[in-house]
């Protein structure tokens, strides 16, 4: 990792030891990164279903991570009552990635999972990483300098991406292999390998520096837990992503079913797809963290927003036979999602600027989404099922009940785009003036690649 020559101190910390945080950081950051790789998306799903979970479970699944996001005021709590953070989050993070060696022997001894124990191992890992989630925000806030915070997270997200492709691809390989044979086993290896990389991810989180915490006065619980709220921009920003939230992720769950069931994509051609995605999000977030540094994280956050609207609309129209919408998809889920993510939490970092409410900013903004995400997830799960038998046949294309939720939660992200563009961000640009910015910045770039590219033609032609 590269750093400025000017000094990096932070209350509390010698130059030398910030300098070794951020890169214990982006070590720690693999290994969280590549438990999450084998514990979510096609892994959780795909076991689900195996498991024989239904349309509605589906849908109860991607809504865990969201309602287990109320445990985020427990963090605030804790780490005022405490004063540190970083044994909290070693804890709360150790123990929550360790649960799932319960499924990995259970599925390695071909023992009979109940859906009931799988999803109690599911709601407890995401209760603790809620907690570790809060107080892990809250340490690298104070971490990393704020002149260089869009360029540092932008640069370990990357990286981070670059490892959750890698085993993703890896792993799906493995699950294809024996998804006929012995799937047990393969998603047993996942896990089993899952959890020894949480276990050194919490022992490279014991050793990574904290900052003191700067005081802050006593307050009532009240206030502490509902304080942002009060602050108009920061209201604004939970408004927003609260509506998001509860409109744009009815489908959210069903995506990775869809291409299971549907589409009939192969374990190995999902890795395809996350490592197509991943990569171009690398890419991206190169160029996005420099671009906030430089014109402020709202007009990334927007732009990128108003991409991820159309996003559901191309699986309306993908097929079995017909793939390339998914292709693009995942070209444009690398693109927008690493710039909006990395956007938001840049916007609740500027945003969240009283240090009496640190955790607090983190633990509404979680909690809000949590919650909205929560009542989409399980009303998209409602839904499916009530459609499960649903069948229309239009332009000689069947349509069944996910279709219905894609096109629905395409509609309602653009509905949202308003609420955004009304916040206002410190050292942040209008949003038209930057993308008209980086636009003639990218023609020209593509201008000069144009010429140099017929300026070789020209030479090979007279050589």
């Amino acid at each position: 990792m590269t750093t400025e020559s000017r000094p990096v101190e932070r209350p509390g910390l010698t130059e030398v030891q910030v300098r070794t945080g951020l890169r214990l950081s982006v070590v720690e950051g693999a290994f969280a990164s590549g438990h999450l790789a084998l514990t979510g998306g096609m892994f959780l799903t795909g076991l689900a279903l195996l498991l024989g979970a239904n349309a509605f479970q589906i849908g109860l699944l991607a809504a865990i991570p969201a309602v287990t996001a109320v445990f985020s005021f427990l963090a605030t709590l804790l780490v005022r009552r405490f004063g540190a953070r970083r044994s909290l989050t070693v804890w709360a993070a150790g123990v929550g990635r360790t649960l799932f060696v319960v499924l990995a022997g259970l599925l390695l001894l071909r023992a009979r999972i109940d859906l009931g124990l799988f999803f109690a191992v599911v709601v407890g890992y995401n209760v603790l990483l809620a907690i570790a989630n809060i107080s892990w925000n809250s340490w690298m806030r104070d971490l990393v300098p704020e002149a260089r915070r869009g360029r540092y997270l932008g640069m370990r997200n990357a990286l981070l991406g670059g490892v959750t492709m890698v085993l993703t691809y890896g792993g799906a390989s493995v699950l294809d292999r024996l998804k006929v044979t012995d799937p047990e086993l393969g998603y047993g290896l996942a896990f089993v390998i899952a959890v020894c990389f949480g276990l050194i991810s919490a022992l490279l989180l014991a050793r990574q520096p904290e900052p003191p915490m700067a005081p802050s006065p006593r307050v009532p619980v009240r206030e502490r837990l509902f304080g942002p709220l009060n602050e108009p921009q920061f209201r604004r920003l939970v408004i927003f992503m609260a509506f998001w939230f509860l409109t744009g992720t009815l489908a959210s769950p069903f995506y990775m079913a869809h291409l299971i069931t549907n589409l009939e994509f192969p374990f190995t051609l999902i890795g395809v797809y996350a490592v197509l995605g991943g990569t171009t999000g690398i890419l991206f977030l190169l160029m996005w963290g420099w671009v906030i540094d430089r014109f402020g994280s709202k007009p990334v956050t927007v732009a990128c927003f108003a991409v991820v609207g159309v996003m559901p609309l191309l699986w309306v129209v993908a097929t079995s036979t017909f793939r390339l919408p998914i292709w693009i998809d995942a070209v444009l889920n690398g693109i927008a999602w690493s710039g909006a993510n990395l956007g938001l939490l840049n916007m609740v970092l500027a945003l969240g600027d009283r240090p009496e409410r640190k955790e607090s900013y983190f633990a509404v903004f979680a909690v809000v989404v949590g919650l909205a995400t929560f009542i989409s997830s399980l009303l998209g799960g409602v839904i499916a099922q009530l459609l499960v038998n649903f069948r229309i046949t239009l332009f000689g294309r069947e349509f069944i009940n996910y279709h219905v939720l894609f096109l629905a939660t395409g509609l309602l992200r653009f509905a949202g785009l308003p609420l955004l563009a009304r916040i206002e961000v410190r050292r942040s640009r209008k949003v038209v003036r930057t993308i008209r910015v980086l636009g003639s910045f990218a023609l020209r770039r593509l201008n000069y690649g144009k010429g140099v590219f017929l300026d070789s033609l020209r030479i090979r032609s007279r050589g």
